[in-house]
């Protein structure tokens, strides 16, 4: 059953058609990169890779619709030119992933997905999680990028009850001191609205919330701010071993039109200009580096790499089997 919800340019609609599937990165051009297949089955709704020791699985929280008009900084028949050329369905789909990162001393979850705030969209997240063999209790650690619901709303349930109770939950400070404060007076509906469901969030879990001061969060985890799309959107470099990955979380939010034009924003950035500025520096490192990269609204399972291309960049999905 399809749920449609209309507000402005977005139309959310329940995820179909996912696909299942072992991953294959198999490109090692550099000594630090060295990704390898999980080979166990893959579950319908969760998608394992190894980072080294550790590993990593893409969780399904759900998928939705969204019109042109989200965009700013592009011409919109230029941005429906690039999206028909990348052969995605129209009107373009903004896929949310969360990621589950087992590390052998610890289970951590990076975001939550909507939860109850998505008014239909997402809510998935502890169904892939059960996929991926796993239930809330399992977490020791929530790691979250930035505030946002879609990031943010999976700590609650619909009564607004923590739903991994066990679990620290640690926040980049700028965002908490940011999300966490007045709703400022310039705020229009949809900053208010964010606003208010980092209020309720917090209102909920904050005796389990800790501020992340600094760079180091834990072994084998460093935080990469990358500013712009909130004022402290952070995202999380995860190395083991000889290999690393970096989770960019919210770099790209329609992979048809931010690759090749990065100057391309969306209404959800807090300051385009540097959300613009932010993704064109780390597309032209990751391209540079080769190092395999990862993003909450990638198309599942969003593991893959960027390569540049002419004025902009193209993304590489990563090959897995089934």
């Amino acid at each position: 059953m399809k749920i449609i919800i209309d507000n402005a340019s977005l139309r959310y609609a329940e995820p179909t058609g996912l696909p299942t599937g072992r991953c294959q990165l198999q490109h090692q051009p550099i000594s630090l990169i060295s990704l390898m297949p999980v080979t166990t089955q893959q579950p319908a709704n969760a998608h394992r890779l190894a980072i080294g020791d550790f590993t990593l699985t893409t969780l399904i929280d759900g998928q939705f619709e969204a019109g042109f008009g989200l965009l700013s900084n592009i011409d919109e028949t230029e941005a429906k030119r690039l999206h028909d050329a990348s052969r995605r369905p129209t009107p373009p789909r903004i896929t949310l992933n969360a990621y589950l990162l087992e590390t052998g001393q610890e289970t951590i979850l990076i975001d939550t997905g909507f939860g109850p705030l998505g008014g239909g969209a997402g809510g998935r997240l502890f169904e892939s999680l059960a996929d991926a063999g796993h239930a809330p209790d399992d977490i020791d650690t929530v790691l979250i990028t930035h505030m946002h619901p879609d990031h943010i709303g999976g700590l609650v349930d619909a009564n607004d009850q923590p739903t991994m109770p066990r679990a620290r939950v640690l926040v980049p400070a700028g965002e908490l001191d940011y999300w966490g404060g007045a709703i400022p007076a310039d705020a229009d509906d949809a900053q208010t609205q964010q606003f208010e469901a980092a209020h309720r969030v917090i209102a909920a879990v904050g005796s389990q919330i800790q501020h992340l001061e600094g760079n180091a969060v834990l072994p084998g985890i460093t935080r990469v701010p990358l500013p712009g799309h909130t004022p402290d959107h952070s995202g999380y470099r995860i190395a083991s071993g000889n290999a690393q990955l970096l989770l960019w979380t919210d770099i790209v939010h329609l992979p048809s039109i931010q690759f090749p034009n990065p100057e391309a924003t969306v209404a959800f950035d807090s300051d385009a200009a540097q959300a613009a500025e932010t993704r064109r520096r780390i597309m032209s490192e990751v391209a540079e580096s080769r190092e395999p990269v990862a993003g909450h609204h990638l198309d599942f399972p969003g593991v893959g790499y960027v390569v540049a291309d002419g004025a902009g960049f193209r993304w590489l999905p990563h090959v897995w089997t089934p």
